[in-house]
């Protein structure tokens, strides 16, 4: 049962942040854009830059949680990127603690639902559906 539960856990978490909030800033100008003016506007160095970058730690960080890959390491950069997010949403932003928990585009994105979701999987391990799995069992039987 926990490794159903883990694996569900790893899918909502890892296709939902890559979709939500990688995708866009790493495939689409003008989502981009607009997060890397947003930055901007709030002082933050290097905009563009950091947009890009958040969106390609985002999006394929979550594709490795989401596939059980390398899901520890994986997590520890996924909580990285999110605490980062969080700390622009509520000191450079301003936003409301709440925000963090809101499954909204506006108040976004639920980061500190994800930063959850990534501290169990730190903790507990991607479980025995997973990609790490497979590999513990290769390299036990070599």
């Amino acid at each position: 049962m926990k490794d159903w539960l883990l694996l569900f856990l790893r899918l909502i978490a890892g296709v939902g942040l890559a979709y939500w909030a990688g995708h866009g800033k790493v495939f689409d100008e003008e989502t981009r854009e607009a997060y890397s003016l947003v930055l901007a506007d709030a002082g933050i160095p290097a905009a563009y830059f950091t947009t890009l970058f958040l969106g390609v730690v985002e999006f394929f960080g979550s594709c490795f949680i989401a596939a059980g890959f390398f899901t520890r390491k994986a997590a520890s950069l996924m909580i990285i990127a999110a605490g980062t997010s969080a700390a622009i949403q509520l000191l450079i932003l301003e936003a409301p603690v709440a925000h963090l928990f809101l499954l909204d585009q506006d108040a976004g994105f639920g980061t500190g639902i994800f930063m959850i979701a990534y501290v169990v999987l730190l903790l507990f391990g991607p479980g025995n559906i997973s990609f790490d799995a497979g590999r513990r069992r290769v390299s036990a039987e070599d």
